[in-house]
């Protein structure tokens, strides 16, 4: 028996075993029986009683190892025989293994191995060698002595000792292995590789198989190299292997794109064994490198190529969902507002279709309460996908990445609320124009309550800020806005001594080069008619705050709305003066405070409908959309049906049955 001693440190063969990585460990030893040009390789995993996987097995039918070419194997830490030789020695296949680190990750897969290997002499004789080698001296390893034999050539690796190898049983694993030699297999039928059991038979798993051709140039030459995209039917492979010209892998990258797709890329480049660990610092490069310039054309056709899968996809599965009656839309999108809501909910139900369930009623309710979600809150799309299905972090981030790329989740939500907008006035003309809906609307119990969400109809720059409170109140929040403390607690009154209460004080949402605005709108009922008392109330409240100095700023203007459905006459004339802008009928000199504005509008529903249709008439054309008196009914059932009369809520039709019935 004789020892060999790796010239190596021992830090230095623990680390390039990877004893963390059992998996690789194994493809290491594969790759060296398919060196060997082994035609059936069979890798048995060794298990406890426990069915805890303790141990492996590797065996083949190749060349073996002589003893003449123990000492060269299993002494040096690189100088392996097979980088100058490139091709195998019977029957010139290309190499996997060039480094001479290959057999050091055996310690990976057990404390204890053993390698027992036949091969033929120089002087042709056929010996038997075995080779052993423990963890706790990794740089020893002990060879008998060769003993003649007529056994098959070939050799079997045997490890032991070591726990903690479940991995190696997982569909992980299995899932890595075919990928790995799935171009090295598909190239050669006569070679096969068992693994736990079952053949790898990567052609059987294969869902489509596309090759690239690659140029980029570095330093004014252009060079040359493909890119071959396996996309599988099943497993969770997503991989990009770094491959000399051969298709044989050297080194694989980490991160790998399009997180939806099952697939391995395999970089082919005659030059990569001598380039390939430039890969991780390639993104980092100041100046690109040759690899760096390569792996750029790899991103940039693995985008173009899964993007055009996945249109793909989604018109296939589209009409497979249709097929099954399972796809929440019918017919072909109406209006431009449709189309773009239905190639929103293809690409996100294309994205998750893996954890779509499989049967006809869950798959057609998960479909529907997509749709629901991207109709109505399509910003929170992915959130309520992760919690209802549980994406994993990559495919969350690939989700999202699409909604945040197509732009078309801010597209629909800004189309979701132009039409609701839209339908809102229409409701609001029912309720204050229409003679039955109105009598059925007071101004605090309905009207009030529905505009306190619907603000946007006086302005857009507004937000509410105190909704029937007093006039002190006011003031406080007022002092608030201006960050400073209110040091006189003296109640707001009237002139006449009176305590005033306002509907809705508003307050632009921020400072307007350095002005604060403030909007006070004082509601009345659709069917009260606006004259010279409901006029007098609110310049009041005008003339309050204006005497008030409390309320006296350079930089605040204050405007105060009568709002309600019909103005008398002599309301009208006062609104409508020479000299003064149209609604205005009171706007006092403030000498204390010259900057400050206090003023007094009318304005009639009419008008303010008018005035936000027209904020939206863009985009009214653009989605073509006229709400119906159905369709403003169904807006207030949805958003205001707790407060809104049920007799309102009743359509035309139902009203004119209901009293047939009388």
């Amino acid at each position: 028996m004789a020892r060999i001693q790796l010239e190596a440190g021992n830090d230095l063969v623990q680390r390039l075993a990877h004893e963390n990585d059992p998996i690789k460990a194994v493809i290491e030893l594969v790759w060296n029986s398919l060196d060997a040009d082994a035609h059936d390789v069979v890798v048995t995993l060794h298990r406890n009683d426990a069915d805890g996987v303790i141990g492996a097995e590797v065996t083949d039918d190749g060349h073996g190892m002589a003893p003449e070419e123990l000492s060269s194997a299993f002494r040096w830490v690189g100088n392996s025989w097979k980088w100058a030789a490139g091709r195998s020695k019977g029957e010139e296949r290309p190499l996997h293994g060039r480094l001479g680190q290959g057999r050091l990750r055996a310690f990976a897969l057990g404390t204890q191995v053993v390698w027992e290997t036949v091969a033929d002499s120089l002087d042709g004789k056929r010996l038997r060698s075995v080779i052993r080698a423990s963890a706790d001296a990794r740089n020893d390893f002990d060879t008998s002595d060769p003993v003649s034999t007529d056994e098959s050539t070939g050799t079997r690796f045997v490890a032991s000792g070591r726990d903690g190898l479940d991995r190696l049983s997982s569909d992980k694993a299995s899932d890595r292995i075919t990928a790995t030699f799935a171009p090295y297999l598909i190239a050669r039928p006569d070679v096969s590789i068992t693994y736990d059991g079952s053949r790898v038979r990567p052609e059987e798993s294969i869902d489509l198989d596309t090759t690239y051709d690659l140029e980029w140039a570095h330093e004014g030459i252009t060079r040359h190299a493909k890119l071959r995209i396996i996309e599988w039917k099943v497993g969770n492979e997503r991989a990009i292997h770094l491959c000399d010209g051969a298709g044989v892998p050297v080194d694989a990258v980490d991160k790998a794109p399009a997180p939806d797709f099952r697939y391995s890329a395999y970089v082919l480049w005659d030059e990569m064994p001598e380039h390939h660990n430039e890969w991780m610092l390639a993104h980092l490069e100041a100046t690109p490198s040759i690899l760096g310039l390569l792996l750029a054309e790899v991103d940039e056709v693995l985008e173009k190529h899964f993007e055009s899968r996945r249109a793909q996809r989604r018109r296939e599965l589209v009409e497979e969902w249709k097929a099954g009656n399972v796809y929440p839309y019918e017919g072909e999108p109406a209006t431009e507002e449709e189309k773009v809501e239905r190639a929103t909910f293809d690409v996100v139900a294309t994205s998750i279709r893996r954890h779509i369930p499989s049967g006809r009623q869950q798959k057609k309710l998960t479909l529907g309460l997509l749709r629901e979600s991207i109709q109505h809150r399509p910003s929170d799309v992915s959130v309520l996908l992760d919690q209802y299905v549980g994406l994993p972090a990559d495919e969350r981030e690939q989700l999202e990445h699409l909604l945040r790329r197509t732009s078309l989740s801010r597209v629909i939500q800004a189309s979701s609320n132009v039409t609701n907008r839209l339908e809102f006035l229409r409701a609001l003309e029912l309720m204050v124009f229409d003679p039955e809906a109105s009598k059925m609307i007071g101004e605090r119990a309905h009207l009030h309550r529905i505009l306190e969400s619907e603000l946007w109809v006086f302005g857009e720059q507004y937000n509410l800020m105190i909704s029937e409170r007093g006039l002190t109140a006011a003031l406080d929040r007022h002092r608030q806005i201006l960050d400073e403390p209110r040091t006189d607690s003296t109640p707001v009154k009237l002139l006449d001594g009176k305590s005033g209460r306002l509907d809705l004080l508003l307050s632009v949402a921020a400072t307007e080069h350095d002005r604060n605005r403030h909007l006070v709108v004082e509601l009345k009922a659709p069917k009260v008619v606006a004259g010279p008392k409901e006029l007098a109330q609110i310049k009041a409240y005008a003339k309050a705050m204006a005497k008030d100095p409390r309320y006296a700023s350079s930089t605040t203007e204050w405007d105060f709305w009568l709002v309600t459905g019909e103005i008398d006459e002599d309301v009208r004339q006062e609104a409508n003066q020479r000299g003064r802008e149209r609604g205005l009928v009171f706007e006092p000199d403030l000498p204390e405070a010259p900057g400050a504005k206090v003023r007094v509008w009318v304005r009639d529903w009419g008008q303010i409908i008018d005035d936000a249709r027209r904020r939206l008439d863009y985009f009214q054309k653009s989605l073509q959309h006229d709400p119906s008196l159905d369709d403003a009914r169904d807006y207030l059932r949805r958003n205001h049906g707790d407060v809104i009369p049920e007799a309102l809520l009743a359509s035309a039709e139902e009203t004119t049955e209901e009293n047939s019935k009388i």
